[in-house]
């Protein structure tokens, strides 16, 4: 016998809605969860769960160690290129190195994702820090 939901898909939906609304509007609040959970007549946990859900679902691929490694290397020679005089333009011809460019592009997509993760941790510091 399939497992019976015991909330309908619009109580997920909307108690989803209003939690990620409360959070912009009250990134202090910890209680938001709770006074949700009361308001919808659902289980924290549940909803808990859906949050968890909903944020991997949005969440970026997480950066693989090696692509982070050689991107903090890169970072700091560039760092230190910059410091001594201004780099050179490195241009290629058209046409050439697809395979790098392709490899290029990848790491900048990881580094964004990191910085993505970055910026949402220091949110949430900030959030803590204002509401102490």
């Amino acid at each position: 016998m399939p497992f019976e939901q015991k909330y309908t898909d619009e109580t997920r939906e909307k108690s989803l809605a209003r939690v990620l609304e409360r959070r912009e509007a009250e990134p202090g609040n910890r209680s938001i969860i709770r006074e949700t959970a009361e308001e919808f007549e659902v289980g924290e946990q549940s909803l808990r769960g859906w949050i968890r859900a909903h944020e991997k679902s949005i969440a970026p691929a997480p950066v693989e160690p090696e692509i982070a490694a050689d991107a903090a290397e890169e970072d700091e020679s560039l760092a230190e290129a910059a410091s001594a005089s201004p780099a050179p333009r490195r241009g290629r011809p058209p046409g050439s190195g697809s395979a790098a460019t392709s490899e290029r592009v990848s790491e900048l997509e990881a580094e964004v994702a990191q910085l993505r993760r970055d910026r949402e941790a220091l949110k949430r510091a900030i959030a803590v820090l204002v509401s102490e």
